[in-house]
């Protein structure tokens, strides 16, 4: 090192088998099949990828396999003892061979198997005690053969909504902790919270004003001595933005998506603050739940209670029961107005679903959710699948989250971080409390769990107040069905709360609502004091978008570098809104008719697999008909992708291609449903041509880059 040729030179050297490490991901239900070629393949190929890199100075290329869909503890037991049988084979050929042994992780996307956490990990204990070595204790064994507990943030947050899947996060990392804690395994286990789409703001991006000062500039400052008292000039001086983002908590998440874009443009030392400062949180979160597990092992009954309590307060922070009863108020109206009730069937998520499907792919990762049948479920008789799709509010999502973002809230214009929201906040303010009424809770007890200023910035650029391409799609609907009449609701209720966000907002930068508001607006010659992404969230119309607007309504003088800054921030909305409504013009046709014959279709076999309506119906068609339509829909559907929706098209055509054999003269809606499903393959075969692909492409990534959003 202190000859400044060789340690250049070896500055360049790199070996990419010694530096890159990989972590595949694999779906639950390879691990399942009946043919266990494709999992004895992968198994076999990871362990030969370690033997190699080891025979080059990477003991280790790949040390953690990911199991998504996680749901069945015997699926990680079946691959474990897979890789150990593999791993072994070879270390007995090979007796020289280092071979690490390579940890599994489960992924999990879904509440039901989170709230049952504990039940799935006792399953792995208990085989981690029958499969322990006579040196080892189950810890040890559980510790090697689970390394991580991963929890996908914003799938989560596309079944229940997102504050609700921020809460249950907060859930599961308490469960996953408090039950590690009572096995020693806290601090060897990992909680992992991925939470890769900006639009659902798990927390999962790099907040740039972080931090900062609220003040603009002293310029600015020096104008507002006319217009605030001292105390409130001096405390604006010294207010600044609290930090947002991944500079919060000590949370190991992912960096992927549109932080990742950020960071690969942020400059070197910017960089390099940003990771000290997150290994620094971690380290100290880590340090804390050491410090609380200790209590814990071998000591008495009162101090493991007061280390359980302590757990809690890291884990899931202060219990609130009453905004536990907002949360599940804003998951039922935020599933109500995408999957529709029992007797809908289906919700305006059947719009998204088809333009995610019609538009391509930016990223090198599926949009489409896998079915979420196991095939050990293949023996169910197909009427139980059917059940288990319809009505949608029972399945859920039928796409992963990129998908759901892209086509909701950027083409849509329902901003998915706020569905069913405001429509809670309605009915809350309503209630009365033993202590106090409801516009009181919601400022003291609701408001200060919320990311207010992520709720106000993603409605701002995104939502769409006018709801014009939801009504336009509604006719394809049933008549009465309730998700549009609790969407309008939802959307109807958003300007009676942005006042008391704005409030809440202002609070967090440290500053006394009362001096900067003037009954119920703010005081308009404060904002150019204002930092301008502070200031547009402020502004009396959070949805204006006319400088000229806000300008008149301000007396003292205007910095021209602010008042540019603003006017920017203004356009985007605007802009967004001209493109939404060229994409719109690309693929309203197609996605018009294939929701219209996909609802027609859910409401056909909805209705005959509950046997309902079936007598009733007078005209009849020939069972031949029946068949010969069947097998030309068999063809379309043959090599297609696994996905949700190609199972239940599938499904569908062998339930109403069997209905022939059971009566003499068939119900002319099992023809209509036949030719519902050809017809949503056949469109699908043809959405866009390759130029109209290139230009809606080209439309998502300008989008993504003017609203900051890229990745």
């Amino acid at each position: 090192l202190h000859h400044p040729e060789i340690a250049l030179h070896a500055g360049f050297f790199r070996s990419l088998l010694r530096r890159f490490m990989l972590t595949p991901r694999i779906h639950q239900k390879m691990i399942l099949a009946q043919d266990q070629f494709a999992i004895d393949t992968t198994v076999h190929n990871i362990v030969e990828i370690n033997e190699i890199a080891g025979k080059y100075g990477n003991p280790g290329m790949v040390m953690g396999l990911q199991v998504s869909m996680s749901t069945d503890p015997e699926a990680l037991i079946v691959l474990d003892r897979k890789m150990r049988s593999r791993r072994e084979e070879i270390t007995r050929e090979n007796p020289d061979t280092a071979i690490p042994s390579v940890s599994l992780i489960p992924l999990f996307e879904d509440g039901k198997t989170i709230r049952n956490l504990e039940s799935y990990l006792d399953r792995i204990w208990e085989y981690a005690g029958q499969s322990q070595r006579l040196i080892q204790n189950p810890a040890e064994r559980f510790e090697e053969m689970v390394c991580e507990l991963f929890f996908a943030g914003s799938d989560l947050s596309q079944q229940v909504s997102q504050p609700a899947g921020a809460m249950l996060y907060r859930e599961a990392r308490h469960r996953s902790i408090r039950w590690l804690a009572e096995r020693g395994l806290v601090g060897k286990v990992r909680i992992k919270l991925g939470s890769g789409e900006p639009m659902q703001r798990q927390g999962g991006y790099y907040d740039e004003n972080a931090g900062k000062s609220v003040l603009y500039s002293r310029d600015s400052l020096a104008n507002l001595s006319g217009v605030l008292k001292d105390s409130a000039r001096r405390s604006t001086e010294f207010a600044q933005s609290p930090l947002r983002g991944v500079l919060v908590g000590g949370d190991f998440r992912t960096f992927q998506s549109n932080i990742a874009e950020k960071l690969r443009h942020l400059p070197a030392y910017e960089r390099a603050r940003l990771v000290y400062h997150v290994g620094e949180a971690q380290k100290y979160y880590e340090g804390e739940l050491a410090r609380a597990d200790e209590p814990l092992q071998e000591t008495r009954l009162r101090f493991q209670s007061r280390g359980f309590e302590e757990l809690e307060r890291l884990t899931m922070g202060r219990r609130d029961e009453i905004f536990n009863e907002f949360i599940d108020l804003v998951s039922r109206y935020y599933q109500h107005i995408l999957y529709g009730r029992e007797e809908d069937v289906v919700g305006i998520h059947v719009i998204s679903y088809f333009i995610s499907r019609a538009t391509p792919t930016l990223r090198d990762r599926p949009t489409v959710r896998p079915g979420q049948q196991t095939p050990g479920n293949q023996g169910q008789q197909i009427i139980e699948r059917l059940v288990q799709t319809l009505p949608l509010l029972k399945h859920g999502s039928l796409f992963r989250a990129i998908g759901h973002n892209r086509a909701q809230t950027v083409i849509l214009g329902v901003n998915q971080l706020t569905t069913g929201l405001f429509r809670a906040l309605s009915e809350f303010a309503e209630k009365q409390f033993a202590n106090s009424d409801g516009l009181t809770v919601i400022n003291e007890r609701i408001l200060p769990l919320l990311p207010v200023h992520d709720i106000m910035h993603t409605l701002r650029i995104y939502h769409d107040l006018s709801l014009q391409y939801v009504r336009e799609m509604e006719p394809s609907f049933r008549a009465g069905n309730s998700a549009f009449l609790i969407l309008k609701e939802d959307n109807d209720s958003i300007p009676g709360f942005i006042l008391m966000m704005q409030k809440e907002l202002l609070r967090r930068q440290g500053l006394n609502v009362s001096e900067f508001f003037s009954g119920n607006r703010i005081v308009p010659d404060v904002l150019p004091a204002f930092r301008p992404d502070v200031a547009i969230l402020l502004q009396p119309d959070l949805f204006n978008t006319d400088f000229d607007n806000l300008q008149k309504d301000i007396s003292v003088d205007i910095e021209p570098q602010w008042a540019e800054t603003m006017q920017q921030l203004m356009r985007v909305p605007v802009e967004i809104g001209a493109i939404r409504a060229e994409m719109w013009n690309l693929i309203r046709k197609p996605i018009k008719q294939q929701v219209e014959s996909f609802v027609e279709l859910a409401l056909a076999i909805n209705s005959l697999s509950q046997r309902k309506g079936v007598p009733e119906i007078p005209f009849t068609i020939e069972p031949g008909e029946v068949s010969r339509l069947g097998s030309q829909i068999a063809g379309l559907l043959r090599g297609v992708m696994d996905d949700s929706m190609r199972q239940f098209l599938i499904d569908a055509v062998n339930y109403l291609t069997q209905i022939p054999q059971q009566m003499r003269e068939v119900p002319i809606d099992v023809l209509r449903a036949l030719r519902d499903v050809e017809r949503i393959l056949r469109i699908e075969e043809q959405v866009l041509g390759k130029k109209e692909q290139d230009l809606l492409r080209y439309y998502y990534l300008k989008i993504a880059r003017m609203s900051g959003e890229n990745g």
